[in-house]
Protein backbone atom coordinates (compact mmCIF):
# COMPACT_ATOMS: atom_id res chain seq x y z
CA UNK A 1 0.00 0.00 0.00
CA UNK A 2 1.64 3.19 -1.19
CA UNK A 3 0.47 6.38 0.53
CA UNK A 4 -1.53 8.64 -1.78
CA UNK A 5 -2.86 11.39 0.51
CA UNK A 6 -1.30 14.79 1.17
CA UNK A 7 -1.14 16.08 4.75
CA UNK A 8 -3.93 18.61 4.12
CA UNK A 9 -6.13 15.90 2.60
CA UNK A 10 -5.48 13.66 5.61
CA UNK A 11 -6.29 16.49 8.02
CA UNK A 12 -9.59 17.23 6.30
CA UNK A 13 -10.47 13.54 6.34
CA UNK A 14 -9.75 13.48 10.06
CA UNK A 15 -12.05 16.41 10.76
CA UNK A 16 -14.79 14.97 8.56
CA UNK A 17 -14.34 11.49 10.03
CA UNK A 18 -14.58 12.62 13.64
CA UNK A 19 -17.55 14.90 12.95
CA UNK A 20 -19.58 12.40 10.93
CA UNK A 21 -18.82 9.47 13.24
CA UNK A 22 -19.74 11.48 16.33
CA UNK A 23 -22.94 12.67 14.66
CA UNK A 24 -23.86 9.09 13.70
CA UNK A 25 -23.26 7.87 17.25
CA UNK A 26 -24.75 10.76 19.22
CA UNK A 27 -27.44 12.25 16.97
CA UNK A 28 -30.25 11.62 19.44
CA UNK A 29 -33.57 11.45 17.61
CA UNK A 30 -32.57 13.57 14.62
CA UNK A 31 -32.51 10.55 12.31
CA UNK A 32 -35.23 7.98 12.67
CA UNK A 33 -33.67 5.68 10.07
CA UNK A 34 -31.06 3.26 11.52
CA UNK A 35 -29.68 2.40 8.06
CA UNK A 36 -28.72 6.04 7.51
CA UNK A 37 -26.99 6.14 10.90
CA UNK A 38 -24.97 3.03 10.01
CA UNK A 39 -23.99 4.45 6.60
CA UNK A 40 -22.85 7.70 8.22
CA UNK A 41 -20.85 5.71 10.77
CA UNK A 42 -19.17 3.65 8.05
CA UNK A 43 -18.36 6.77 6.02
CA UNK A 44 -16.82 8.43 9.07
CA UNK A 45 -14.85 5.32 9.99
CA UNK A 46 -13.44 5.00 6.46
CA UNK A 47 -12.28 8.61 6.62
CA UNK A 48 -10.57 7.91 9.95
CA UNK A 49 -8.86 4.83 8.49
CA UNK A 50 -7.63 6.94 5.56
CA UNK A 51 -6.34 9.49 8.07
CA UNK A 52 -4.42 6.85 9.99
CA UNK A 53 -2.94 5.05 6.99
CA UNK A 54 -2.47 7.90 4.49
CA UNK A 55 -3.98 5.68 1.81
CA UNK A 56 -7.38 6.01 0.11
CA UNK A 57 -8.73 2.98 -1.77
CA UNK A 58 -10.91 5.14 -4.04
CA UNK A 59 -7.89 7.25 -5.02
CA UNK A 60 -5.96 4.04 -5.61
CA UNK A 61 -8.61 2.67 -7.97
CA UNK A 62 -8.80 6.00 -9.85
CA UNK A 63 -4.98 6.28 -9.94
CA UNK A 64 -5.07 9.65 -8.13
CA UNK A 65 -2.50 10.89 -5.66
CA UNK A 66 -2.53 14.19 -3.79
CA UNK A 67 0.80 13.41 -2.16
CA UNK A 68 3.81 15.20 -3.55
CA UNK A 69 6.35 12.92 -5.24
CA UNK A 70 9.48 12.32 -3.22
Amino acid sequence: MKKNLHLIDRSLRGIIGVTVTAFALFNGDYFQEPVLEVLLGVFGALNLISLATGWCPIYHLANISTRKPE
